[in-house]
């Protein structure tokens, strides 16, 4: 059945409550950032810096008003209207819908991933609604060590939860379109036995009652397309890590919350922790091949917006959830590992610019898709905003004006330009910024319990305190990152869309340096530079500068793990979920601390391991690969059946591991031997 259009009829109140503020407040700041300007008249560098100025604080005030809207929502301990949630009876009553909770990887540890998936199925359990729900692990690995222990720790987890009939393990030798492609497959040879789909990353975990809830809330609203839980991040150790919880867990809720109040059925879509109808999304967010080359041609990378804007354009709702709970995933152990996830993230919204105009979609999504390309473009937008503004100053400097030179007048003998106006905008702009972090203060202080489990009131504010300062310091790091990235992009350069760095690692000094040595830089110049024009614009650049010259002992400071842990014996940077964990949490760790026998080389362990030669055999009959080029098998049996083994690529590995024949004829001479 084809869902109609849907939203509340609040739907445009919400909307008009975010975006009429966020709009009026932009006007505001521009004229006054102009009044500033046109002191003397305004030159070219200036109206240059008033028109980044405008588009910059267009996203502040857009983020900022929906934080509003968002702890109003939790403020009023309300939900926003539009989705039918089980009435008194209902929740008890049986599930009466199939649901597949799907789990694609690629060359991920399986001792992690499998301890994630075994702490969610066994949560499912304790709810009684197991016979709804089926597990499929959808393995894209390329690294023959990975596929083998994959397949070992599939065999291990059915035998010990008793999943078999129940967990799947399936991997594809044709990785065409990632992990889109990878749930395409999936939908294609198995969707049609589901009517609900919940997608997971590799390092997603998620509560049995939750899982429970979405499916129950999906057969109650059947113009629902997908339901997003917002994950929280939970489970590392180091201090960077622990600072993304902390920020997470208290301005997270915030946000999310204030995304949910006026996007209503149509918010996003974040690619894990979420459930999609299956029929729909197989019939209408099938995505294209852009034309061209990459990185804006050729497969969609960031697919979940674009899955989200197809299933909207069908006439299905998206809905995020906040209050749903039990939803978590990794954080990122250092800056280093952030920015390359930023990195891939970057290309695929910047991609997005080519979709904008797609035909059918519905403004909202139109709207995302510019918010994703922003959230990027931001920060090339505030360095050149920043290096217009020296530019100006440097040429009013020693080209013998005094136009611009007059904005630092607290340093300066000019009395013209308003000092007050300026330090009035500059505290309005980093107010707004600020503001959402107290808003998530505010609502964890008022609720005792939430405090306590958080090291209290005192310590809460403190962790703030100090989170907020290094944030700062980051901020132009990212800021120069972002940037990089951004003009990297759209200068041609493609980025590997590989496996995510999720391990607790200390990040070395020499390759802190290495990867900060122009940021440092940087930061050497526009101090040198800013005092050359007057020694009182360093007060202005000082977060900047600062947060420039320490980026390599940040960054290695920040990814020890000896100071996350130093931090959470004083009681900073505490969340809920690490004082009294959820019990699938506890259980995720305790599977993933035990011992697992690792894979070093994945052909000698089949060859040579009787049980994972027959499992392997197995899984290759039920779910044959791709057809090989005899030459590369050629290659690898004649290597093979001479003693030469060792001297076998990655590929001839592969190809072997694919062919049965060879590896039972192999076997038998291994056995012999």
């Amino acid at each position: 059945m084809h869902a109609h259009s849907f939203s509340p009829a609040t739907a445009g109140l919400r909307r008009a409550g975010v975006l009429v503020p966020a709009a009026l407040s932009t006007l505001a700041a521009t004229w006054e950032m102009s009044r500033l300007l046109s002191v003397h008249g305004t030159s070219v560098s200036e109206w240059a810096m008033l028109g980044l100025f405008t588009l910059c604080f267009a996203w502040i005030a857009l983020s900022f008003w929906a934080a509003v809207a968002g702890f109003l929502q939790l403020a009023s301990g309300k939900r926003p209207p539009g989705l039918r949630w089980p009435e008194a009876g209902e929740e008890e009553a049986p599930l009466t819908r199939r649901t597949a909770v799907v789990m694609p990887i690629h060359n991920e540890d399986p001792a992690s991933v499998f301890a994630n998936l075994q702490a969610t199925y066994e949560s499912v359990v304790a709810t009684g609604r197991l016979e709804s729900f089926d597990f499929y692990v959808l393995s894209d690995s390329t690294r023959s060590e990975a596929w083998v222990a994959e397949e070992l720790a599939w065999a291990d987890l059915c035998r010990r939860v008793g999943g078999q009939g129940r967990i799947f393990y399936r991997r594809r030798s044709d990785n065409t379109g990632k992990k889109a492609g990878n749930l395409a497959d999936f939908c294609e040879r198995w969707g049609r036995r589901y009517d609900f789909m919940v997608v997971l990353d590799a390092d997603s975990l998620m509560a049995g009652d939750t899982l429970v809830r979405m499916a129950r809330l999906m057969e109650l609203n059947p113009r629902v397309g997908i339901l997003q839980a917002p994950p929280l991040c939970v489970g590392s150790t180091t201090l960077f890590a622990r600072l993304q919880q902390f920020a997470g867990r208290v301005y997270g809720p915030v946000v999310a919350a204030g995304s949910a109040a006026w996007q209503l059925g149509e918010s996003n879509y974040w690619g894990h922790n979420a459930i999609l109808r299956v029929a729909a999304f197989t019939e209408h967010c099938g995505l294209p091949v852009l034309p061209g080359q990459q990185p804006f041609g050729g497969h969609i990378l960031s697919h979940d917006f674009v899955e989200a804007a197809l299933m909207r354009r069908a006439g299905y709702t998206v809905w995020l959830v906040p209050e749903l709970g039990g939803s978590y995933e990794q954080s990122p152990p250092h800056l280093l590992a952030y920015a390359q996830r930023d990195r891939r993230w970057c290309q695929g919204n910047l991609q997005h610019l080519r979709l904008v105009l797609a035909g059918g979609l519905h403004p909202s999504s139109r709207g995302h898709f510019l918010m994703g390309v922003m959230s990027y473009v931001a920060s090339p937008l505030w360095l050149l905003f920043l290096g217009a503004g020296l530019a100006a100053a440097l040429s009013d400097r020693f080209l013998g004006t005094d136009e611009l030179l007059e904005q630092f007048a607290p340093f300066a003998d000019e009395a013209d330009f308003d000092t007050q106006g300026a330090l009035r905008l500059m505290t309005v702009s980093l107010g707004m910024l600020m503001l959402p972090k107290v808003f998530g203060l505010v609502l964890a202080l008022v609720d005792r319990e939430q405090a306590a489990r958080m090291g209290g009131r005192a310590r809460l504010v403190l962790s703030m305190l100090v989170e907020s300062a290094v944030s700062t310091l980051l901020a132009p790091v990212m800021m120069l990152f972002q940037s990089h990235f951004v003009f990297g992009t759209i200068l041609g350069y493609r980025v590997s869309w590989s496996s995510q760095q999720r391990d607790d690692e200390a990040l070395p000094w020499a390759e802190a340096a290495r990867r900060h040595a122009v940021h440092t830089a940087v930061g050497v110049g526009v101090a040198a530079l800013a005092f050359a024009i007057n020694p009182g614009l360093l007060w202005w650049l000082a977060p900047v500068v600062a947060g420039l010259l320490l980026s390599i002992p940040l960054s290695v400071w920040t990814s020890r793990a000896s100071l996350g842990a130093w931090a959470s014996r004083l009681g900073l940077f505490l969340i809920p979920e690490e004082s009294e964990p959820p019990e699938v949490l506890t259980r995720a760790q305790e599977l993933a601390a035990r011992e697992m026998e690792p894979v070093e080389d994945g052909l000698e362990r089949v060859l040579k391991d009787a049980r994972a030669h027959a499992l392997h055999l197995a899984l290759l009959e039920s779910s044959p690969g791709a057809e090989l080029s005899s030459p590369m098998l050629d290659s690898a049996r004649r290597k093979l059946f001479e003693g030469a083994a060792s001297q076998l690529s990655a590929q001839e590995k592969a190809a072997v591991l694919l062919d049965a024949d060879t590896l039972v004829e192999a076997r038998s001479r291994y056995a012999d031997a």
